[in-house]
């Protein structure tokens, strides 16, 4: 590839990953959940559609993951509705604590607010 089109191809990119909504902590817009990964710290990360951007997810997984810490009381609840919400393509709206998109809370279904 010539080197003056691959320049200006990473120079657009730059310009369209400038321009992502970074997380921000509140609700989330109704999303759909595309992965969940269980993390060996026994935590999980999730990442939705439309995607998160500006993450810092645990144990790595990038900036469109959000993380529910191990240390959650409703881990395994959230586990539950997060894995139900993927298989029946329910939306969720997740409650992020902190610009790096931790969860605290999640809705399954319509929120009614």
């Amino acid at each position: 590839m010539n080197k003056r089109i691959l320049k200006n191809t990473l120079a657009a990119a730059g310009v369209a990953l400038a321009y992502l909504p970074l997380a921000q902590a509140g609700w989330t817009q109704e999303v759909k959940v595309k992965s969940v990964v269980v993390v060996s710290s026994g935590g999980i990360n999730v990442a939705v559609e439309p995607a998160l951007s500006g993450c810092t997810s645990q144990s790595g997984y990038g900036a469109r993951y959000a993380s529910i810490y191990p240390s959650h009381p409703g881990l395994k609840a959230m586990h539950a509705n997060l894995l139900l919400a993927m298989n029946s393509g329910t939306s969720v709206r997740l409650y992020l604590t902190d610009p790096q998109c931790t969860v605290g809370e999640m809705v399954l279904g319509e929120a009614l607010w």
